[in-house]
């Protein structure tokens, strides 16, 4: 566990990644002349190069919610910001200052930044769980403290692959924080499909996992809206195994054969799987959403 550094001025970026080939870029575009910056890169594949003292990689196979509890174990500074290895931050000459002027003057808010896509802004709509619904708007991305965490707990190790960061988000508001959106945005550049066996492994889940225990419908005014509190409790990562034993939904053998993922290569069988599973969420879950 790392020592935790109390500046206000400091950030750790955690960047779960098997692309190392980006690094380079991510690490030239996270400057800035006055914040205290560490970044963490945790997945199965390094660089051939060495990394400057203030980035740091952790070699992890495990599923990418797993991944940002373990840089979250080991990062250091006050503030922690998720990114990707295809994700870079814009809106003024010195995103991560303004990013951290903007929440220390809102200490009781969660600082969201705006979302765009290969440079196009996602829609506000884009961003509600239920489209048409703004009350079911959440943010993709957000600036957490180290108080934030001590009140609500870390990632749910429910989540595989994806929304584990939006489901820390929602219990961070419900302890009393509410969203402030800054002018700082994030842009994630989409130029292939990285990662298969993941996408194959989570196949969904995470979404409606994620809107099963935070979206409501109010039939009466025929409207959607985000819970009070998450349907079920939040299961944490058990920190002494964290990086001995993958944790939670998404850890079944199958996903990890050599032949299924190999199978899945290919649209029939892929397709049939994807029903398979819709077919079991609708009908042996018995959940609108999960």
């Amino acid at each position: 566990m790392a020592d935790i550094n109390d500046n206000k001025n400091s950030i750790s970026i955690i960047i779960p990644s098997n692309q190392p080939e980006t690094w380079e870029r991510v690490i030239n575009s996270y400057r800035s002349k006055k914040v205290d910056i560490e970044i963490l890169f945790i997945g199965p594949k390094n660089c051939k190069y060495k990394l400057p003292e203030n980035v740091r990689f952790i070699n992890s196979n495990f599923k990418v919610s797993q991944c940002l509890e373990i840089g979250l174990k080991y990062s250091k500074n006050y503030y922690i910001f998720q990114s990707a290895d295809d994700a870079f931050l814009e809106g003024s000459e010195d995103p991560l200052l303004d990013m951290i002027i903007f929440a220390n003057s809102n200490p009781q808010n969660l600082t969201c930044l705006n979302y765009s896509i290969n440079g196009e802004k996602v829609s506000s709509n884009e961003m509600n769980l239920i489209s048409n619904n703004p009350k079911t708007k959440v943010p993709v991305a957000g600036l957490i403290s180290r108080e934030m965490i001590k009140k609500v707990g870390s990632y749910n190790k429910k989540y595989i692959g994806s929304y584990a960061d939006v489901d820390l988000y929602l219990r961070i508001n419900n302890a009393g924080y509410k969203f402030l959106w800054s002018n700082i945005t994030l842009n994630e550049f989409r130029e292939k499909v990285s990662n298969k066996m993941l996408s194959f492994r989570f196949l969904g889940h995470d979404i409606k996992y994620l809107k099963h225990n935070w979206v409501k419908f109010d039939s009466i005014n025929n409207e959607y809206s985000i819970r009070d509190k998450s349907l079920e409790k939040f299961e944490a990562f058990d920190l002494s195994l964290i990086e001995k034993l993958e944790q939670g939904s998404g850890t079944s053998f199958i996903f990890k054969l050599k032949l299924f993922v190999y199978l899945m290569n290919f649209g029939v069988f892929r397709y049939s799987v994807l029903i398979f599973y819709k077919l079991y969420r609708k009908f042996i879950l018995r959940s609108k959403f999960y």
